[in-house]
């Protein structure tokens, strides 16, 4: 009953009166716009791209500057090839010049930042208008799995521990108005998990919105002691990449369906599950996806490349072929659902994510992920390459590692790293978390 209400006549007073945002509008928008054709909405997009282009060209001093410079003209942008000629923009670009990327034309900004995979945080801004769509796209590709507003929903997340004050006192009344519970991600320890358990099961949600290598490791938790929990109508995992063995336990262990969602902090959702789980339906009408080889061309569908994301309506500040430095398999497929919003097939991980080896190779971190899943008693693993010709596993172990185990482990992994680099196997009492609550797999500093 409180889900209705709060869903028809909570949030839109909340929202659209006592805070003036038109986030509703934008979702009820998103709604329909969904259902159009593949055909339409790319015509919509691409208005969409021409007109924030010649916003950023009149209005951003880097912009103006950049495309002056390389004789680049947003009328001249008539298709999507068209754009294949405009420069790409870096991370290091947006640190560079970032109060020069800002729009002259006077707008209330919103500064966020992001840590990344590089552990070097991003500040950038993004307007009002921008947020509001951005949070109505969230709506939008979280109700696909039944986690819209006014569901009741139980948050594994990456979020401060403890906290005193107003602001954390607002920030549990909001819980309580939106119907969230939040269990830090950063406490999912085994001694913290009978807690969780006894938690979610009293909650008992219609959905679990989690990271997913917290939520995988409660899961292999409960299955080792027999744990039953509650089961929920869906889960929703997102922030960290989701590999097919983690979909399959976490699935048996919930008795729920599991629905991927992709995003970052620089866009918000950029692509998520509908109930098909053909591949991750993109935010096409809010965002320009690229998939890209390091020299800037079209990756050919069913191979790797870079993703490069333009934000349509950031007048704020505005992101044009932005690589984000995740890597996506490349092909622009349809569902079977109906939906005119193509799918992406598969996010692989990020570009820091791959290992570079003395004789040329190039190891995907995801091969330690796939290697370890088969040892039931390693809790938690970090691969730390601080040289090329040196590579750390760091493993968090239940109970004891035999030397038959470390030594087979060993012998599987430089199978597939060559001889050339020094391997060398850790065992720690606890893997550190990232300032947002998510492991970070792969470590680089070379």
């Amino acid at each position: 009953m409180y889900g209705k209400l709060y869903r028809h006549v909570l949030l839109p007073i909340f929202d659209g009166v006592i805070k003036k945002r038109n986030t509703i509008a934008y979702w009820q928008a998103a709604e329909k716009t969904q259902w159009l054709s593949r055909e339409k909405i790319e015509v919509l997009q691409l208005e969409s791209l021409r007109a924030i282009l010649q916003h950023a060209a009149d209005t951003c001093p880097y912009y103006t500057d950049a495309w002056r410079e390389k004789r680049l003209d947003p009328r001249q942008v008539n298709s999507l090839e068209d754009f294949q000629r405009w420069p790409l923009l870096v991370r290091g670009d947006v640190r560079d010049h970032r109060l020069a990327m800002r729009s002259t034309v006077k707008t209330q900004l919103l500064t966020k930042a992001t840590g990344g995979s590089s552990g070097e945080p991003l500040h950038f801004d993004l307007d009002n208008g921008t947020n509001e769509r951005r949070v109505a796209m969230t709506y939008r590709g979280y109700s696909w799995a039944g986690a819209g507003p006014g569901s009741r929903q139980l948050y594994i997340w990456g979020t401060s521990i403890g906290g005193v004050g107003l602001k954390h006192w607002k920030t549990n009344l909001h819980n309580r108005f939106d119907r969230r519970l939040i269990l830090s991600a950063f406490e999912f320890t085994p001694e913290r998990m009978h807690e969780h358990l006894a938690k979610m099961n009293a909650y008992k949600a219609d959905v679990i919105i989690a990271y997913t290598n917290p939520l995988y490791e409660f899961a292999r938790f409960l299955q080792k002691r027999s744990l039953v929990p509650v089961a929920p109508k869906a889960i929703v995992v997102g922030a960290e990449k989701l590999h097919d063995f983690q979909r399959q336990l976490i699935k048996k262990i919930f008795r729920a369906p599991v629905f991927e969602t992709y995003g970052s902090r620089e866009f918000m959702l950029i692509g998520a599950e509908c109930d098909r789980h053909a591949g991750l339906h993109l935010s096409m009408d809010n965002l320009l996806v690229e998939i890209l080889n390091d020299d800037g061309s079209i990756t050919p569908d069913g191979e790797e490349g870079n993703v490069v994301i333009t934000d349509l309506f950031n007048i704020g500040m505005p992101f044009i072929r932005y690589v984000t430095g995740d890597r996506a398999i490349a092909g622009f497929e349809m569902c079977a659902c109906g939906r005119g919003l193509p799918l992406l097939k598969k996010v692989v991980g990020r570009q820091l994510d791959t290992l570079d080896t003395p004789d040329g190779r190039k190891i995907p971190g995801e091969f330690f992920s796939h290697l370890l899943m088969n040892y039931e008693n390693v809790r938690r693993f970090q691969v730390v390459q601080d040289k090329p010709e040196k590579i750390t596993l760091r493993m968090v172990i239940d109970g004891v590692l035999t030397d038959t185990t470390r030594e087979k482990i060993s012998v599987e992994i430089r199978t597939c790293i060559g001889n050339e680099v020094d391997l060398q196997i850790e065992l720690v009492d606890e893997m550190p978390l990232t300032r947002a609550g998510k492991l970070k797999v792969v470590v680089r500093s070379n």
